[in-house]
């Protein structure tokens, strides 16, 4: 059962992702969605941070010696990290965004 739930904390996990705000340009910018596909889509990424924490948690609980139960709590942590970013968005509409300066401003690398 360990797996099960880890699989499902997995499944959420990967949901949070900032680029569902986004449609993507011909030149390789980024356009933010209309008003209304933003709210869909943040709710959807907070629905997805609790059920991914709840899953996760289930698996630290219920299975602590888990070969799961460090990756885990490795998960929530950065769960949490990662919910700080989206506490303070704001859903503008026509912004249009360049994938290399986001990048950079994020400090993120593509491997």
């Amino acid at each position: 059962m360990d797996y099960e739930y880890y699989k499902l904390g997995i499944k959420y996990y990967r949901n949070i992702h900032p680029n569902k705000f986004y449609k993507r340009n011909s030149d390789s910018t980024f356009k933010t969605k209309a008003y209304n596909e933003l709210e869909h889509e943040l709710n959807l990424i907070l629905l997805s941070f609790n059920l991914a924490e709840f899953y996760f948690n289930k698996v630290i609980e219920g299975y602590p010696q888990s070969p799961y139960s460090e990756d885990s709590k490795a998960k929530i942590k950065l769960l949490r990290k990662l919910f700080k970013s989206y506490e303070n968005i704001v859903l503008e509409e026509n912004k249009i965004i360049n994938s290399d300066e986001f990048m950079k401003e994020m400090g993120l690398k593509i491997l």
